[in-house]
């Protein structure tokens, strides 16, 4: 496997907006493989990091890649889109995903410190209502399922941060009612359940995996949840919007 050139091939689709037809290699990556295919497309990409996103944070979801946990993916600074503000439907862009974001306040985990819901809720400085735009650079049907979706941005393709959730400590994250529209028009209802159950699981989770692999969790660093309804498709001319709440709405429009 050439992985700079994979990797390329990625980040020039990217860089386009159109998909690329290359077909999975031989012999097939694993999901080891495509971490390191991940890293090197971010690097290719050429922008900077924002953070990271987490897919797949419940077992239907993880059942429809073909996985057995969730898989997570680095954000870029060149998806960061402005709450109400548009964005081109390329034919990298797939759907909109209502999450919640969390802000880092510090490095997590800081030296000896153990990752526990305790320790996560304290790096935290700000939670935010938020969408990320997902879609695949990669079409190929070989790359559908969840080796393809992580050296492919783990799917990311846009990130919008909306309100901030005042006091989230003392909020229910897991429970507070999510609302996605199109053109105002109420098209899924859900919560932060399939998220891991609540939302800071999934932050819990991602700093394991990032410690597991020599990394951490950086001061201003966002991270987006995983979605709390099923993934509206994005259309161009159509305003999505995620209603959170008391908490505000983000939206986005594809043009």
């Amino acid at each position: 496997m050439n992985v700079a050139h994979l990797a390329e091939t990625i980040a020039d689709a990217r860089r386009s907006g159109k998909q690329t037809q290359i077909a999975m290699p031989q012999p097939a990556l694993t999901i080891l493989d495509a971490m390191d295919v991940q890293q090197a497309v971010f690097e290719s990409f050429g922008s900077p990091s924002i953070g990271w996103k987490v897919g797949a944070t419940n077992e239907a979801a993880q059942k429809g890649f073909g996985l057995d946990d969730a898989f997570y993916g680095p954000m870029a600074k060149a998806g960061l889109v402005d709450n109400g503000g548009s964005l081109e439907k390329t034919p990298c862009i797939g759907a909109v995903e209502p999450e919640y974001a969390f802000k880092m306040a510090r490095d997590y985990p800081g030296d000896g410190e153990t990752i526990t819901v305790e320790t996560a809720t304290d790096a935290v400085a700000s939670v935010h209502a938020a969408i990320e735009v997902i879609g695949r650079c990669l079409s190929h049907a070989d790359f559908a399922n969840g080796v393809g979706v992580t050296l492919d941005f783990g799917g990311n393709a846009a990130f919008i941060v909306g309100p901030e959730v005042s006091d989230w400590h003392q909020q229910d994250l897991a429970n507070t009612a999510v609302v996605a529209s199109v053109d105002e028009d109420v098209v899924h209802r859900g919560n932060g359940q399939p998220v891991m159950g609540d939302p800071i699981n999934s932050l819990v989770w991602l700093a394991k995996k990032l410690a597991a692999n020599g990394q951490s969790l950086k001061a201003g660093e966002w991270v987006s949840s995983g979605t709390c309804t099923p993934a509206i498709p994005a259309e161009a001319g159509k305003i999505v919007s995620a209603q959170f709440g008391d908490f505000g709405t983000v939206s986005v429009k594809f043009v």
